[in-house]
């Protein structure tokens, strides 16, 4: 799967989620409303253009605790999307790299388990 071969709405959608089942409805609204201000833009757009900027972003309302965040999104997309054989701390380092190639492996191991679960076309 190549990178044009992912889907920017399934990448944001699946992060939304993740997002939502950790902080619930009103907390996610409440954590993008903050986003959005901080990073001039819907964060899950700026998520799937640049994930380092939105790690940024969650640092400037979570400080030193955003790794932790981090480690429990990731582990949240591990176990809700049946990723295989990679850790949390993995990746979230894919999430906070700055190269494209991070980037891409990041997106495709998600939409592959998407549709490896059974989830869309």
């Amino acid at each position: 799967m190549t990178r044009d071969a992912v889907n920017p709405e399934l990448v944001k959608g699946i992060f939304r989620d993740a997002i939502r089942t950790i902080f619930g409805e009103n907390g996610s609204k409440i954590l993008e409303l903050h986003l959005r201000r901080v990073l001039n833009r819907d964060p899950y757009d700026a998520l799937y253009d640049n994930p380092k900027l939105f790690c940024d972003g969650l640092r400037s309302f979570f400080g030193n605790g955003t790794r932790g965040l981090l480690r429990i999104i990731a582990g949240t997309l591990i176990k809700e999307y049946k990723i295989q054989n990679i850790s949390p701390d993995h990746l979230v380092s894919l999430l906070d790299a700055e190269d494209p190639g991070s980037r891409t492996l990041l997106f495709n191991l998600l939409c592959a388990s998407y549709h490896s679960r059974g989830g869309g076309a």
